[in-house]
């Protein structure tokens, strides 16, 4: 295993601790990571972290927090058009987007929410949030007869799988390395296969 390597000095001290936490929780799990390790490969003493968090479970939600599902929602909202196949277009490129950037974050909720119940929430509330935000998109175009009458609820559902398959689940199951394949690519042809199976002609 690659020995870790402190972060640049231009971080501030809570992201700086943050992206430590996020690379230690990655390699060795919430249970195997320390306050100790984290401040050091952070650059800091524990103190320093213990100021700013005040114990590692407030970091863990930290974490989860700067996922942002709330913030993504509202951000996409803001940018809709109207237009069903460019808003799905849109949907999916931000979501391939932070899905990717975040893959460390993701996966390190995935492994441990089940183990310990006391953060179990904080880190279901950013997929909560954004499944909120695709239910309500389905069901506005309902409304407006853009697609078939289905329950907006599993519409949600499946576009939000498709690509946390192909970011997330991927890792763990194939070497994504063999996919010669762009995200435009990716995003094109979800949106696509979801537009035909919805879209009333």
């Amino acid at each position: 295993m690659t020995e870790p390597t402190p972060y640049p000095i231009k971080n501030n001290t809570r992201t700086r601790i943050m992206q430590a936490a996020s690379q230690l929780f990655s390699e060795s799990g919430y249970a195997g990571t320390t306050t100790r390790a984290i401040a050091e490969l952070a650059g800091f003493n524990e103190l320093t972290l213990f100021r700013h968090f005040g114990s590692k479970e407030n970091l863990v939600k930290a974490i989860v927090d700067e996922f942002g599902g709330l913030a993504l929602a509202e951000d996409l909202e803001a940018k809709l058009s109207g237009d069903y196949i460019q808003d799905l277009t849109l949907i999916g490129n931000e979501l391939i987007t932070v899905l990717t950037e975040r893959n460390h974050i993701v996966r390190m909720a995935i492994c441990e929410a089940s183990r310990f119940p006391e953060i179990q929430q904080s880190i279901a509330e950013n997929p909560r949030q954004i499944q909120r935000f695709l239910t309500n998109f389905f069901a506005k175009r309902i409304e407006e007869k853009w697609i078939h009458p289905d329950q907006p609820e599993v519409l949600a559902q499946a576009f939000l799988g498709m690509f946390f398959f192909s970011t997330v689940i991927q890792g763990f199951l194939l070497d994504s390395s063999d996919l010669n394949v762009t995200s435009e690519e990716i995003v094109k042809q979800f949106v696509t296969l979801f537009v035909r199976g919805t879209l009333n002609k």
